[in-house]
């Protein structure tokens, strides 16, 4: 008798964690996604528009993507909250804040852009700027690819054709759901942000033409307040 007990409460819960796991499983076909993007701007200053795009509609799911910004990249952690106040999207940084560094001291920054997927298409934009370089001598140009942003689904259903992510991402978005999972997609565009660079011999040149300008306008605004003074004192007598 008592082995058939046994037998029985271990059917018993074999069935309830089969039952569980078909309630909070979600058993769909491959997820097809693509990502186009757009840039806004020009100079050091550009706004990235990014376009996502599923195939098909998945309910109760957030979208998210993250974005490892090289040295020489950086979003302004203020424009971002900005974005959140305005309800656009859900936007952190995590990683360097310093917007004064030059690139050659900076690190690297971590961006977290999340929305809630209401239909099959999700836009979200990231304000990004470059950082200045130190002059130097060997390149006059500053070549920076844009790297390709992962894209994730946090879902309230488990979507198990997906691993879990174990990508570190920042709050509020790593708060909104408990798992996200990292999703494959595609993208036909590849973005290469070209900045100038100061050349290291045009340093002679700028100095002595700055500290000329300085003495010039230094002696003009010297002789303007000797030629005032004596006008204001025959104005008196």
């Amino acid at each position: 008798m008592t082995s058939v007990r046994i037998k029985q409460c271990f059917i018993q819960i074999n069935l309830f964690c089969l039952f569980a796991s078909l309630i909070t499983t979600v058993k769909c076909e491959p997820i097809n996604a693509s990502i186009s993007l757009k840039i806004e701007g020009t100079g050091f200053h550009r706004n990235l528009m990014y376009d996502i795009h599923f195939d098909d509609f998945i309910e109760d799911c957030y979208t998210a993507l993250y974005l490892r910004l090289p040295s020489s990249l950086y979003a302004d952690i203020n424009e971002l909250d900005h974005l959140t106040r305005l309800g656009m999207s859900t936007a952190c940084a995590s990683g360097e804040t310093n917007v004064e560094l030059f690139a050659e001291k900076a690190q690297t920054q971590d961006i977290t852009v999340c929305a809630p997927l209401t239909n099959t298409k999700c836009n979200v934009s990231i304000p990004v700027h470059h950082r200045y370089q130190y002059a130097n001598g060997s390149q006059k140009y500053m070549h920076t690819t844009l790297p390709k942003p992962k894209l994730l689904l946090g879902c309230k259903q488990r979507i198990k054709e997906y691993r879990v992510s174990k990508l570190d991402l920042c709050v509020p978005c790593a708060e909104i759901m408990p798992k996200w999972r990292e999703i494959p997609y595609a993208m036909a565009t590849e973005y290469e942000w070209i900045t100038p660079v100061g050349e290291e011999g045009m340093w002679p040149t700028v100095t002595y033409t700055t500290l000329l300008l300085t003495i010039l306008g230094t002696l003009f605004l010297i002789r303007t307040i000797c030629k005032s003074t004596p006008e204001q004192h025959s104005k008196r007598e």
